[in-house]
């Protein structure tokens, strides 16, 4: 049974020329609706791998379908903030985010699934501060300031191409603003092209990044945002490494890393929890959405329709028992009853109104088979 059967309350979290996304409640628990625009699709093949992907940085689709030729997906609710929302944010809490995405992001690739489309809105940062990746396996570009030089030219996506976005993702982080910037398709395409001749340390500097800071992204710099996908770091594992490095460079030590990733999140607490609770976004699911319920008259039609299969069996069970009515005679007795099903239907009801099943009194009027030899005393003939 579908998820969206049983929803009873709604509510709208976006809508944009990619999707709409609706926040649902059904059987008590909350998931999310994303009903793609005529024309934009998601990779079939993708979405059915997720189940089999264990990772708690992985959202996990629930259902799929196509309503009125539009695609959609329902997975479960992520109660948490985009990281588009938060701002510059501490580098150490930054490269702490981006060794849990980049951790979710490999465990795509263990099953062969590449994300294609990471970017701010794709990245939610929960209450206890780890993020969760949503939306993959869009078909198409994604978001332009995101996306690697050779996806412009048609390529699919792939780790070298998560990796670019996983760079532009911690400028991003880093800085509260997208590296790279476009009005149209050309423009983004360019600047992607162009990209190793951008310097993000130079752009960072004066903005509260310290020269150490800055110092232990260098790296990171180099083996991700880079035109060439060859240029770019080997694969997930190597860049994780790099990561490392550069967090034990800025994290200060245990004590105050904690200190800082507590106070951090406790910044975030204010607006996870509230997304799509105020009543400006309370709507009516979709009606393309909507599931229309047997009761009432419809009731009553479908009970009996099942009446009328009881008795056609129990036609066919006396035409065919020795010594029973002929067909002829029970035929007309099954025709005279069931002339009118909403009158059958009606006998089968209690007094509450409930269903009471096949009434007796119709049963007793139908003719039944005697077995030769048995004496209406039920005393055997010798």
């Amino acid at each position: 049974m579908s998820i969206l059967a049983g929803v009873s309350q709604c509510a709208m979290l976006h809508r944009g020329g990619e999707a709409e996304i609706f926040k649902v409640v059904s059987q008590g628990r909350d998931y999310a609706l994303k009903w793609y625009a005529a024309g934009v699709k998601f990779d079939a093949a993708a979405i059915e791998v997720l189940p089999q992907v264990h990772d708690r940085g992985v959202y996990r689709v629930r259902e799929t379908g196509e309503k009125a030729g539009r695609s959609y997906l329902v997975y479960d609710f992520v109660d948490g903030v985009p990281v588009g929302e938060l701002g510059a944010l501490p580098v150490a809490f930054a490269i702490s985010l981006v060794r849990d995405v980049v951790r979710a992001l490999a465990a795509l690739a263990s099953c062969g699934v590449h994300h294609g489309d990471l970017n701010p809105s794709n990245v939610i940062v929960c209450a206890d501060g780890t993020p969760v990746v949503i939306d993959c396996g869009i078909v198409g570009l994604g978001a332009p300031a995101y996306a690697a030089p050779e996806r412009f030219q048609g390529h699919a996506p792939d780790e070298k191409s998560d990796l670019y976005s996983v760079g532009m993702l911690l400028y991003r982080l880093v800085a509260g603003e997208d590296l790279v910037v476009g009005d149209s398709f050309e423009s983004y395409a360019q600047a992607a092209s162009q990209v190793d001749g951008l310097d993000p340390a130079s752009l960072l500097y004066g903005r509260g990044v310290d020269a150490e800071a800055l110092s232990s992204l260098e790296p990171l710099w180099k083996g991700l945002l880079r035109a060439d996908p060859e240029d770019r770091v080997e694969d997930f594992d190597e860049l994780d490494e790099l990561l490392e490095i550069a967090f034990g460079k800025v994290s200060g030590g245990s004590v105050a890393w904690e200190t800082l990733r507590a106070r951090t999140v406790a910044a975030l607490a204010e607006k996870i929890g509230t997304i799509g609770n105020g009543s400006e976004n309370i709507c009516a699911l979709p009606v393309e959405f909507a599931v229309i319920k047997p009761t009432g008259g419809r009731k009553r039609v479908a009970l009996a329709c099942i009446l009328g299969v009881i008795l056609l069996f129990v036609v066919l069970f006396l035409a065919f028992s020795r010594g029973g009515p002929s067909i002829d005679d029970t035929g007309a007795s099954i025709l005279q009853k069931s002339r009118s099903l909403d009158g059958i239907a009606d006998e089968t009801q209690d007094s509450s109104g409930g269903d009471s099943g096949v009434s007796g009194k119709l049963l007793e009027t139908l003719p039944t088979p005697e077995l030769e030899g048995v004496a209406e005393d039920g005393v055997t003939d010798e």
